[in-house]
């Protein structure tokens, strides 16, 4: 058993707790999405992947599965909706909506399956 190491503060010993080493990630929005959530819906799972040292790595699955569904999605959505290159170039307009729509229904797609569970 690790021996816990104290310091004493105002005449009060407190345990010295530090966190394990902990890789450094660069999230995009679906990580970031992921982490504030668990902060404000789920705090003691946080906690406890922040103590176990295992909060980046969770992070990291959850931004790279999301990111390859999206990806994934957009472009099933596309073909789904006849949306091409064509479209773009007769009615720009009209393919900004839609692409719009579709990037709209993957992220709540994405929200429902993989950030919010």
């Amino acid at each position: 058993m690790k021996e816990i190491e104290y310091i004493e503060i105002n005449g009060l010993l407190y345990p010295k707790l530090t966190l394990p080493p902990q890789k450094e990630i660069h999230l995009t929005r679906f990580g970031r999405k992921r982490l504030q959530y668990l902060k404000q819906y789920r705090p003691i799972f946080y906690t406890n992947l922040l103590t176990s040292g295992e909060l980046n790595e969770h992070l990291q699955m959850i931004d790279d599965e999301a990111n390859v569904l999206y990806d994934r999605l957009i472009e099933q959505y596309k073909v789904k909706r006849n949306i091409t290159k064509e479209l773009k170039e007769k009615d720009q307009m009209k393919w900004i909506q839609e692409m719009n729509n579709i990037q709209n229904c993957v992220e709540e797609v994405i929200n429902k399956q993989i950030i919010h569970i």
